[in-house]
């Protein structure tokens, strides 16, 4: 469920944070939230809530208008709101994806569980180390490979230090 852009998991917070919503309002926090982390089409969105809902993590009711189509108000399930904190507390498993999906992880952190924060930069750190090291022990022979090892190292070596700089100035003063 949690693509490049985890869309899924972001929409189970906005429930969980701002409780029921409609795809409209959901929309509507998530680009003035998060905008300038992603952004997500409105097609992209309400065929994650189709998803959602068909998994049984959020439920749809529709509520009539007056001269216009119903609209669907979601709320957050029991299921739902376990699979969002699982999610959130995880850390991300490339380095790559240290944006697009620890950054919303963050944001929701702050305004729900701020003490969870330093636990899930501390697995993040101990994740990034291990895939340094991994990186580290590559002896690339072809002159590419050993271009791209470098950028790999000096991409890890980046989010390691953001994640000390967050931890230190940031969200545990």
């Amino acid at each position: 469920m949690a693509g490049e852009f985890p869309v899924g998991p972001v929409v189970l917070g906005y429930l969980l944070l701002r409780g029921p919503s409609h795809g409209y309002e959901l929309l509507s926090h998530l680009h003035a939230d998060l905008g300038r982390v992603w952004r997500v089409a409105p097609s992209q969105l309400y065929a994650t809530l189709d998803l959602l809902a068909r998994r049984g993590l959020i439920l749809g009711a529709k509520e009539p208008q007056e001269n216009r189509p119903s609209r669907i108000r979601y709320t957050l399930t029991q299921k739902g709101q376990e699979t969002f904190w699982k999610w959130v507390v995880s850390p991300v498993p490339r380095v790559r994806l240290l944006h697009p999906q620890l950054l919303p992880k963050i944001f929701f952190l702050l305004k729900l569980s701020p003490d969870q924060i330093p636990k899930l930069l501390a697995v993040q750190k101990e994740t990034l180390l291990a895939l340094r090291s991994r990186v580290g022990e590559e002896k690339p022979t072809d002159p590419f490979h050993r271009v791209l090892r470098g950028l790999r190292l000096r991409q890890l070596e980046a989010g390691l230090a953001w994640i000390e700089e967050v931890l230190e100035k940031e969200v545990c003063v």
